[in-house]
Formats: structure tokens, C-alpha cells, sequence
């Protein structure tokens, strides 16, 4: 099995949210990945947004130590009925920033991507 740091470089690969096809179309919707941890029966996002599934992954498998049973989860967003620009903009430089935080956890930089 690949180590943290593999692992994120692969995650790195890609700089965009994946679609998700809906009703409206092929690019309607977006899926936003996150690390989740149960408190008092509710769901606490504690981490993310992330690009990606395996992202999400390696920073629950590091937060597992502090936040048992930590894991990633996905959201998707819908572009049609939600439209926000602002909102959508947000989430991706926040999704930027939760990858910029996990690369100094890993201790590694940031892999520039050009996708």
C-alpha cells in the first residue's frame, strides 16, 4: 500500500471538483468531498472541502488519531438550482487552501498541476 505522501501526490493530479451528472445535464452538478466525525449522533464536518476521494481519504486516515472514526465523505453539489458563483468560487478556494493544510501535515509541498 502506498504512503500518505504517494498517495497525495496522486490526489494532486487534478485541480477541479469531478461532475456529476444530473437531470439538467452532464456538468449540473459537482461532487465536493469531506471528512466527517459522529458527535452526539450528528455528523461534524471537521475537514475539507477536498478535490478529491483519495485527499479526503489521507487527511481522515490522519485525523483518526484525534477523531476516531473520522472518514471521508462526498456532497454534491447542484450548479442548476443553486446557482452562486460566489458560493461555487468559495468552495474552491477553500478546497485549494484544505490541500495547501494536508501538504504541510504530510510535510511535503504542494504539487504544482496545470488541469
Amino acid at each position: 500500500m502506498a504512503n500518505y505522501q504517494e498517495r497525495f501526490a496522486e490526489a494532486c493530479k487534478t485541480n477541479h471538483f469531478s461532475s456529476y451528472p444530473l437531470k439538467q445535464g452532464p456538468d449540473s452538478g459537482y461532487v465536493v468531498w469531506d471528512v466527517q466525525h459522529v458527535r452526539d449522533g450528528q455528523k461534524v464536518t471537521i475537514d475539507g472541502p477536498f478535490f478529491t476521494e483519495e485527499e479526503a481519504r489521507v487527511s481522515a486516515d490522519l485525523l483518526r488519531g484525534t477523531f476516531r472514526g473520522a472518514r471521508a465523505y462526498q456532497g454534491i453539489y447542484d450548479r442548476i438550482w443553486n446557482y452562486d458563483p460566489q458560493r461555487e468560487q468559495v468552495t474552491f478556494d477553500q478546497a485549494r487552501m484544505s490541500r495547501s493544510l494536508l501538504a504541510i501535515r504530510l510535510g511535503v509541498s504542494m504539487p504544482t498541476t496545470n488541469t
